[in-house]
């Protein structure tokens, strides 16, 4: 014990004299830390707590400068070049500490010369105790509560603060790419395109039962030390999730794709909250899938491999092992219009499907040639322009084409969009 105090209070008077430091040449500096009780603050908990309040912090602040450090009393951040005021920025991340769900487990210090901001400074009352309504510096001093409550109370506000958002951004990813209509022989909320076997309802339904696998997929990710083996076993799972879709929609597949991808990236997320801060989520993707396009040399058992083989189509696989490029590329694409309606939605789709990287359009068109004729239609379309796209979907539902594989990489695009500045 007698070690820890002293190492804790080393790593103390290291911060602040890296404050000081910074404080020469910046006005205002700014430092996160996650509170965390007990000897061991180096726990998933912390660097989850650090990521989403970062990312809360460079979301509002893009050019702001970030160190990250380890110690003994934890990992933190130190913030220069906000652009910003000390009172301000105060009163900001004040607000974002009684606000967010999270708050109370992390400290936003503001530091300008030789002192740093307190809620003293703004009449503010001290914060509260984890557990009970009491000052929180009294249950510390009087040590009202035990650490192992205290990180009990911190691990479940985290985990289900995680599931919450992970469920609604799957949800909401999934509604919003099935209401869109008109879409090129895909399933929309007016019509059932280019497929006698799905509807609305059958869509909806069968996404609601796979949504707790892909959950399942992340706590695996969260949990695993070695995400190759993570990655053998998530396919486990994505098969159970498939079998659960499929008994959901009496043997109709509507996501076996979407389970796909986004159980890829569900994992790597998992892993990516897991004690690490400087890891890059497409990376861990990237090492997680480093052999897959070895089943790509195997005899064909799927409608992905033989079209990599007869054509050197980009499939799937190559969209994992690659790091998502479509994913990124679209969501880039997304992200130059300001709201998430059906222009956006739509005009994104459009950027995807002209990638030309969809096996599921390419086996219902019966031919490459075709395939290539229906893609370079939509291309063509520049502007949302409504009566346009109408006649185009009339042609794909004509022809028997539907883009499904377009569509998983829209679901997958609009989850990151929706969780990106929360989680990651």
């Amino acid at each position: 014990m007698g070690d820890f105090l002293e190492n804790v209070l080393k790593s103390r008077e290291k911060k602040a004299k890296q404050i000081q430091t910074l404080l020469k040449i910046e006005p205002v500096v700014v430092s996160l830390k996650a509170n965390i009780p007990g000897e061991d603050k180096n726990i998933n908990e912390t660097y989850i707590l650090l990521h989403i309040f970062s990312g809360l912090l460079l979301n509002r602040y893009p050019k702001a400068k970030l160190n990250v450090f380890n110690s003994s009393d934890g990992p933190y951040c130190l913030y220069t070049s906000l652009g910003e005021d000390s009172v301000t920025l105060k009163k900001i991340f004040m607000e974002i500490e009684n606000s967010h769900p999270l708050g109370r487990f992390v400290d936003y210090d503001v530091y300008e010369k030789e002192k740093s901001l307190s809620r003293d400074d703004f009449g503010l009352s001290h914060r509260k105790c984890l557990i009970c309504e009491k000052d929180a510096w009294v249950c510390i001093k009087e040590q009202t509560h035990s650490s192992e409550d205290l990180l009990m109370v911190i691990q479940d506000n985290v985990n289900y603060y995680i599931k919450q958002v992970l469920e609604e951004a799957l949800n909401k990813a999934f509604l919003l790419e099935l209401n869109l209509d008109p879409k090129f022989g895909l399933v929309t909320i007016a019509s059932n395109g280019s497929h006698t076997d799905m509807t609305y309802e059958t869509m909806k339904t069968s996404f609601t039962v796979i949504i707790p696998y892909l959950i399942q997929m992340y706590e695996l990710g969260y949990l695993t030390f070695n995400i190759n083996q993570a990655f053998n076993e998530v396919r486990k799972i994505g098969l159970k999730a498939e079998e659960a879709m499929l008994k959901s929609t009496s043997g109709v597949n509507t996501y076996k794709g979407a389970i796909f991808l986004l159980g890829v990236i569900l994992t790597a997320l998992g892993r990516f909250h897991q004690r690490k801060f400087n890891e890059d989520l497409i990376e861990i993707i990237q090492t997680m899938t480093a052999s897959i396009l070895k089943e790509l040399e195997k005899h064909a058992t799927t409608f992905g491999i033989k079209a990599h083989q007869d054509y050197r189509f980009f499939t799937a696989r190559h969209e994992v092992y690659y790091g998502i490029p479509s994913v990124l590329t679209a969501l880039g694409y997304l992200n130059r219009y300001s709201s998430r309606n059906n222009e956006a939605l739509m005009m994104t789709l459009i950027k995807i499907i002209s990638l030309k990287n969809d096996t599921v359009a390419l086996k219902r068109a019966g031919s490459i040639e075709k395939y290539h004729q229906i893609v370079d239609l939509i291309s063509s379309i520049k502007t949302y322009n409504l009566e346009q796209i109408s006649q185009v979907t009339t042609i794909c539902i004509k022809e028997n084409i539907s883009f499904g594989g377009s569509a998983d990489i829209l679901i997958a695009t609009l989850f990151l969009d929706l969780i990106v500045d929360k989680l990651v």
